[in-house]
Parts: C-alpha cells; structure tokens; sequence
C-alpha cells in the first residue's frame, strides 16, 4: 500500500512523506517525491480532482477516489486513492493511501470479455436456453423467448415456465424439474408443446445448476416441429410403399381367378352353340354371360389401372391419349367423386400429347383428389367438379374446377412446396401438387391454379401436343387384342400355371384347335418339355418353388433357341416384374386376357415356320 503526507497549509503544499511503496508505485525515487505537489504525481486531468480532495475541510468523511499515476516514462497506472485531512502543531496534514489496482482491473476487464463472449454465444445460440429458480424464469435467451411466442425475453423473466406449456405439459415438466432437484435424476429430451404455437414441438433437455448461489435448472431448447412432421411423412410414405406392395399383390389375387372365370365364361358361350336350347332361353343365357364378362371386363380395368397408377414406370416421355389418361383417372377417383359432387365433363377430341400415359394420370388422379377433399360434407347435389379439355396452338389444356373451399391468399404461393397441406394430420403429406408440377415441368408443360376462398379452386394442366401425326397410344398393352386366326394347324401347347384352374380353362378353351398339356410348378414342366417337343409354353411369371423366369433361364440353357417360344403371363402389378418382362424378346400376357390372344400368338409361331427344338435325350 503506497502512502504519502502533504503539508496542504502553505503554498504551495508540498509532499512531506512517501513510502517506498508509493515510490514504486508513482515509478520515481522517494528523493524526487518529497517536496513536490501531491497531485502531481498523477495525469494531469486528475489534478483539480485531488486538489479538490485535498482541500477539503477539516472533518470531511475519508473520500476514495479511482485515479491514474502518470510515471515519468509515460505509463499509466491505474490507483484507488483515499485521503484525509488532520491539524498538526505546525499545520494542516493531508494523509493520503492508495494502491495499484492494474491487475485487478485486467482481471475486470477480463471477467467483463469473458461474460460479454459467453452472452454474446448464448444470445445468437439456434437453440433456446432458459434459467429457472423455483420454476421461474430468470434468464432467457432470444431464441426461447422466440420458442415460447413472446416478443421479447424480458416479458418473460419472472413468469413460470408452466404458464407457456399445456396443461399435460406443464404438470409433466413439474414433475421432471422436481426430481431433478431432489433426487438428482437426469432425464432424457423431452417433447412438450407451446400454448403459443399449437402446432409447435418443442424438444427440452435440462440439467440442474447454481445460479445466483442458488438451485436452479438450466434448460435447453430446440424446435423440432419440422422433424417430426418429417418423420410423421416418412411414416406415411412408408405406409405408402407398403399399400402398393400390397395393391399389387391383391391385384395379382384378383386377376388369377378373374382370368379363369374370364376364359370359363366365353368357353360357355362357345358352348351353347348347336346346344338347341330355345331362341328366348339362349338370348338370356347370353345376356347372362355377356353381363358376367363385362363385370370381369371392369374388375380387370379397375386392376390395370391400379397398375399403371402404383408401378414406377420411367420410360421416356412418348405419343399419349390425353382422352384415354383422363378416362381412367375419373374412373380411379369414381367411387369417392360420385358420393362427393356432380361430375361435368366437357372432353372434346383431343390430339396426343407428348408424356408418360401413366405419370399423366398420377397427376390427374392427385388433382381430382385435392378437388374432392376440398369440398364441404354437404349433399353432393350442392357441389360440382368440372373437367375440361380443350387444343388450344400447339398445346392441350385440362381445367379442373371444384367448388370446394379454395385456398387462402396467404397460402397460394406454398402449394407447391413438398410436403405443405392445409389438411389436418393424417389426411395427406402435402406431396401431390409437388409431384404433379415435377412431373408436367419434366414434359415441358406447365401447371397453374387459381383459387378464391370459400368459393372454388381450378386447376389447369397444359400439356404440349405431340409433332407426330399417328395416332396416340395407350397405356402399355404387352399384346394387342386380335381376331382368333383361323385355318392355324394343330400345335402343341404347354400350360403352365400354379392355379389348376387357370390351367384348365386355358386347356379347355384351345382343346378344340390345338394339343394341350399342363403344368402347375416348374419342374413337372421340366420334365414334359424333355418328353415332347411344344410349338408354344405359355408360362405364368410368379410360382411357388421355380418361378416362371427361372423355369425360362433352364430351358435355354438345356434346349437353346425353344426359350423363343415362351409367353409369358402375369395377373402381378409389381414394376419390377414389367421391367424384368420388358427385358427380354418374348411377348407377355397380362391376366385377364381373352382367349383369342394366346390363338393369335399360337397362329404367330406357325407363321415362323420354325419346327420346335427336339428335346434333349
């Protein structure tokens, strides 16, 4: 502690006294001190201060100043000063003390960076941090302030945390913060919601600390509203994943018995030809039969358009029917449009248009569909969806119109967006209009929508037309339909087929005009293939054991070129079974079909004018 005694009586008052330590302090030898003025050994600027100190009367409380030595070299060091004033035999005595407080003003200013770093990180923190003292809130960060809908953290110091959570919530978290405090359990993230935000989710870890020499709770906060919508759509798209595996393998159940009701069906009414049965009774018989196979006839369309809608089919944009596309997209949509609205239809002749038929009509379909569940539950006479298509230049333009309750100006520029919907949980991801724009940008069209709220949305689709001038075509038909060719001479045909049924109404159905043998696995085909030579093997793809292509690869490994004769057919609508089909020469089937098909393709193979590989001895 440096001190030093001033005679402040006379003029001018001089140091009487220094200690060494004041000597060191001021950077100057005590010598040099004594007799100089006592504020002189201090900046310049501080002298009327300690003049002022100096002077004052006798009696004046002890004063402490914050003053700076200025040494002879020019440093500067920082000093706590404090003086007081006594009366001597021969005069007035300043007695004055002070100390070097340097370091502890480094140490201050330290203190002072550090905690301005350390708010600095915890202000711009992304995630929330909040301090609680008996459930209060002491501090809060911008960002929790942000998380918990108040403007700013201030309005928030001193409130309970429960006053911003639900009440399941805020009795949850009393809970946890409560044994945290008294028994030291650590908890995992939790879950809570935001009165502020309904639809906010908010993950919270906290660990318990001592704030202000106190207990309190250090809690982080992170918003993971967008996480777990995230996981909420891949739970949906995996349950989407999961109802096409299964429409394909319901469609495959489907088309196996509607093939051999199919075939059984005009074997019938082959049949009653030369039967002799009255005019009256055969006509209705044959109303009978043709009501059965227009049934099987919309069963099976009901299928392939499911296959056409659920299959990844990545072929190259091509020649489409626009009018075919939307016909089968209406019919997809039919049983929930018809007990919704009024369908009005105004398609006239439209010319093909440049597209993937299938992608098309994923599109039309995601349209209908956002048109339908945008109506009210009123009656469906009170509603109507129209569906227009007109050639307009060098493009066709499909309007969808629904008066349904529109979309909120607001929200018009985020339909587009993945994963956005305006329907509630559960009823839908938010990825139609996403997928349907990615799909017409990719054909070069383009997609647009105008909505009034409460009134009604239209959806237009302009798709360009195709330069070619040959008619469009249709969804991919692996064989087209044919007239049964007559005058074909006998041939000897292989069945195969899990389904005996399917067997025998093929077998049935050609015994008349060729020789028929069966097969239900694999490896009884195997064995009849070695015996007999067969002018066609129509093969279903999927059997228990060897499967139809597996049966394939062992016929052109054991009998090379009869492999030529296969056809194929498939009641499945898995896309990699098409893609596999498509990979290889032969033609295929797809369930159900008529039997005039497998005539055609037998006539064909006669045509070839190839006599059947001998079998292998």
């Amino acid at each position: 502690m440096g001190m030093y005694v001033a005679h402040i009586d006379v003029q001018p008052p001089r140091i009487l006294y220094v200690n060494s330590r004041a000597a060191e302090i001021v950077g100057s030898s005590r010598e040099e001190l004594i007799g100089r003025l006592p504020w002189s050994m201090l900046r310049e600027q501080d002298h009327p201060t300690v003049r002022a100190l100096i002077e004052r009367p006798p009696g004046a409380p002890r004063a402490m100043l914050e003053l700076v030595v200025e040494r002879p070299d020019g440093t500067e060091v920082p000093i706590e000063l404090a003086a007081t004033r006594v009366r001597a035999a021969f005069g007035e005595l300043s007695f004055g003390y002070f100390r070097d407080v340097s370091v502890e003003r480094e140490v201050v200013a330290a203190l002072r960076r550090s905690e301005a770093r350390f708010r600095f990180l915890v202000e711009s923190a992304p995630d929330g941090v909040v301090i609680l003292k008996r459930g209060l809130i002491v501090f809060i960060n911008p960002k929790a302030a942000l998380l918990l809908g108040v403007g700013r953290g201030e309005a928030a110091l001193g409130r309970s945390i429960a006053s911003f959570l639900p009440p399941a919530d805020a009795a949850a978290a009393g809970e946890r913060i409560g044994a945290m405090l008294r028994k030291g359990i650590e908890f995992p993230p939790s879950e809570y919601g935001v009165l502020a935000d309904r639809t906010r989710v908010v993950e919270i870890k906290s660990i318990a600390c001592e704030w202000d020499g106190e207990q309190a709770v250090l809690a982080f906060a992170r918003d993971v509203t967008e996480r777990k919508a995230i996981q909420r759509r891949l739970v949906e798209s995996d349950r989407l994943a999961a109802l096409g595996t299964l429409a394909a393998g319901v469609a495959h159940e489907i088309n196996n018995p509607l093939t051999y009701a199919h075939l059984s069906a005009r074997r019938v009414a082959r049949l009653l030809e030369g039967t002799g049965l009255p005019d009256e009774m055969l006509t209705a018989v044959r109303g009978h039969l043709d009501d059965i196979v227009h049934g099987i006839a919309r069963i099976a369309s009901i299928t392939r358009s499911l296959r056409s809608f659920v299959s990844d089919d990545a072929e190259a944009p091509g020649r489409v029917d626009l009018e075919a596309v939307l016909a089968r997209a209406l019919k997809m949509v039919d049983n929930d449009l018809r007990h919704a609205a009024r369908l009005v239809r105004e398609i006239g002749p439209l010319p093909p248009v440049v597209g993937n038929a299938a992608r098309l009509e994923q599109v039309f379909v995601n349209v209908l569909i956002n048109a339908i569940k945008a109506l009210p539950p009123d009656p469906r006479e009170r509603h109507e969806i129209h569906v227009a298509a007109e050639h307009v230049g060098e493009r066709v333009t499909v309007a969808i119109r629904d008066t349904g309750c529109g979309i909120p100006t607001a929200l018009r520029g985020r339909i587009f967006e993945p994963f956005f919907t305006t329907r509630d949980v559960g009823h839908g991801i938010g990825l139609g209009l996403w997928v349907s724009k990615t799909i017409i940008d990719t054909l070069g069209g383009e997609i647009e929508v105008d909505s009034i709220e409460d009134v009604g949305m239209t959806v237009r689709v302009h798709v360009p037309t195709h330069p070619a001038v040959a008619p469009a075509v249709e969804l991919r038909a692996p064989v087209a339909r044919s007239a049964v060719i007559e005058g074909t001479r006998r041939r000897r045909v292989l069945v195969i087929d899990d389904e005996p049924s399917i067997c025998y109404a093929i077998a049935q159905a050609l015994a008349d005009d060729h020789e028929v043998a069966v097969a239900t696995t694999g490896t009884s085909a195997l064995a009849l293939v070695e015996a007999t030579k067969f002018d066609l093997i129509l093969c279903d793809v999927m059997m228990p054991g060897m499967d139809g292509h597996e049966l394939y690869r062992q016929i052109a490994e054991r009998y090379p070129g009869l492999e030529r004769r296969f056809v194929f057919m498939t009641g499945a609508l898995a896309s990699g079974i098409v893609k596999a089909l498509d990979g290889l020469p032969n033609a295929w089937l797809v369930k159900p079909f008529e039997i005039s098909d497998v005539l055609a393709l037998i006539a064909a193979s006669a045509d070839a004018g190839e006599p059947a590989p001998d079998p292998l001895r």
